[in-house]
């Protein structure tokens, strides 16, 4: 039995489906990643997953229990979720932003216990963002935001982390580091990691899964040294690749074969 699991899931906005026929197996401990085109459903998909959506039908699990007979809080003990794009324009501080994550694991009345602000300094710790606690999240780098984001999300407590495209606005440096994270939070603290993500490269020396989507259903599921191929690539994301071994890792890396028009064929 994994940790999430889905079964003929389908899920939109009101106006039909976006993501359709959707069976998965997400198992514990794992990292697992939605890779896809823009437009193809991933942020819809993991949204669903969680039930952050109201026109969806078939089935989720979450550990073996029926995600929609479980109510709000119940799932903010299970599942923390990253999005895409969080409206943090208000003046808080990046403790403010982290100790909210810990409203699910309080009782209605209850304040900050100790308990609470030792797993706050704890997750402040671990992704490394303590020296700025004081400062206003609205000031900070993007690649500093994420990372308060994602201690947000540590502080719930859960044993599932999902984010949607957790790169998205970031430069190469700070995208690295963020999935280094994710991958020490994976190993050391055993969490399980799904991520939606558009970067391919990014991807393959962290994931155990990918989940390639294409036009709202799944094209392919596996390891990515099975996953990686040019025809998959092809199929989802209309692109010709070169794929070669990274010298490094020795995982597959993919190259974009650039598309030539004739006057270029032709050397004119």
């Amino acid at each position: 039995m994994g940790i999430l699991e889905a079964r003929n899931l389908r899920a939109g906005y009101g106006r039909g489906d976006i993501v359709q026929d959707i069976d998965l197996n997400i198992a514990k401990g794992e990292f697992a990643c939605i890779l896809g085109p823009n437009g193809s459903g991933k942020s819809t998909l993991v949204k669903a997953l969680q039930g952050l959506l109201k026109d969806v039908a078939g089935e989720v699990r979450i550990d073996g229990d029926d995600l929609f007979q479980l109510t709000r809080r119940e799932i903010a003990r299970r599942i923390a979720f990253v999005p895409q794009a969080a409206d943090l324009t208000f003046e808080f501080s990046v403790l403010e932003v982290v100790t909210m994550g810990r409203y699910a694991r309080q009782g209605r009345m209850a304040g900050v216990s100790a308990a609470d602000r030792r797993v706050i300094q704890a997750v402040l710790d671990m992704v490394e963002v303590s020296h700025l606690q004081e400062k206003k999240v609205a000031h900070l780098s993007g690649g500093e935001r994420q990372r308060v984001l994602i201690a947000r999300a540590l502080a719930q407590d859960t044993p599932l982390l999902c984010l949607d495209e957790p790169s998205s606005h970031l430069d190469l440096n700070y995208s690295l580091e963020v999935f280094e994270i994710l991958e020490r939070l994976q190993k050391e603290e055993k969490k399980t990691i799904l991520a939606t993500e558009h970067n391919i490269n990014l991807v393959i020396p962290f994931a155990h899964k990918i989940i390639f989507l294409k036009e709202g259903r799944i094209h392919a599921q596996g390891a990515p040294a099975r996953m990686i191929t040019q025809d998959h690539i092809k199929d989802v994301f209309r692109a010709e690749v070169d794929i070669r071994e990274n010298r490094y890792s020795k995982l597959p890396e993919i190259s974009l074969v650039p598309r030539m028009s004739d006057k270029r064929r032709s050397g004119e």
